[in-house]
């Protein structure tokens, strides 16, 4: 492959080819992750006068490669010679998107949409970047349009699902995530939020079920670090503490950084009689930032005041319940 590639790029140079060789091996390679071989297959082309096709496949490696420089220079390329092309629209816009450029990623999915209002990957993206600006109904159609134009879109019923889970409504959401299952089986992200919004409508054994279900598949590029958090959580709950010390030990190692995962094993230390360890969970979990107010400093106050009562640090006690009743409860980020 790699010397036929080589010989097709010299050639293609040689004659100064202003069109795309049969590029369709390039982007199945990116379309189903395959990173390194989709580098080896366009590298010998990277030389050659441009083309559309290329240029794009080389957008989306840069992008996948996390090079936001050489990503962007062979989108704007890409887009200067395909300007009607609803794709090149849509994947800049997962790509500005995935760079925490929102504004930018609302106007190209626009675009995308504008440009192919039957395009299920930008009915996606505008619908979750209409939620997140609050346009959540507006949101909401863009994503049952996408179900309906293509039912078997895993992506379109997962995050259906995410943002009735954001609305709590529960039994709506438990719906799209068991669709998101039945069509993709190996899902661990499906999973957790099945198990999440089963909980809360009391429904214990399926919550558990979906959990180990999703535990048994959490490897690949879905691998979702916060299972064993999520199931750690659910374990203490019912009361299974040496269980959830297992799961929420195993959170820690894969987030130790997260201010919540070191909260709740704090939390269950505390219940389990390791003080020492759950002072030490709840003085890190203080220390961490918590931009999202998941975890507010005020809980994590009245953790301390806690354990240290039960060390017998009364001084510490203290401090920390006098800092519970002086702390105000900071307004959560929409």
């Amino acid at each position: 492959m790699s010397r036929r590639l080589a010989l097709l790029a010299s050639l293609l140079q040689a004659a100064g080819a202003q069109t795309c060789p049969p590029a369709d091996w390039a982007a199945k390679l990116l379309n189903r992750g395959d990173v390194t071989e989709a580098e080896r297959a366009l590298a010998p082309l990277e030389t050659v006068p441009p083309c559309p096709e290329i240029l794009l496949d080389l957008a989306r490696l840069r992008a996948a490669q996390k090079q936001p420089r050489p990503a962007e220079a062979y989108f704007s390329r890409y887009l200067d010679l395909a300007p009607r092309d609803a794709r090149g629209y849509l994947y800049f816009a997962r790509f500005l998107f995935s760079m925490e450029d929102y504004p930018r990623a609302d106007a190209m999915s626009q675009k995308a949409v504008l440009l192919d209002p039957s395009s299920t990957g930008a009915l996606i993206l505008q619908g979750r970047l209409l939620a997140m600006k609050g346009e959540v109904a507006k949101g909401q159609e863009l994503l049952q349009q996408a179900c309906k134009i293509d039912p078997n879109n895993v992506e379109a019923h997962f995050q259906l699902g995410a943002l009735m889970d954001r609305g709590k409504r529960y039994a709506e959401a438990v719906v799209e995530f068991g669709k998101a299952i039945a069509l993709d089986p190996a899902n661990p992200q499906a999973y957790d939020y099945l198990a999440l919004n089963l909980e809360p409508l009391g429904e214990v054994e399926k919550a558990e079920r979906a959990y180990q279900n999703g535990l048994r598949v959490n490897q690949g590029p879905l691998f979702d670090s916060f299972l064993d958090y999520n199931y750690g959580r659910f374990l203490m709950k019912v009361n299974r503490l040496a269980a959830s010390k297992k799961h929420l030990d195993r959170a820690v190692d894969l987030t130790p950084g997260v201010r919540a995962v070191r909260y709740e094993r704090g939390k269950l230390n505390l219940r389990l009689g390791n003080y020492a360890e759950a002072r030490s969970d709840a003085e890190r979990a203080l220390s961490i930032r918590d931009p999202g107010k998941v975890i507010i400093d005020l809980q994590v106050y009245n953790l301390l005041q806690l354990i240290y009562a039960r060390l017998g640090e009364k001084e510490l006690a203290k401090k920390y319940a006098e800092l519970s009743r002086t702390t105000s409860v900071p307004i959560r980020p929409r």
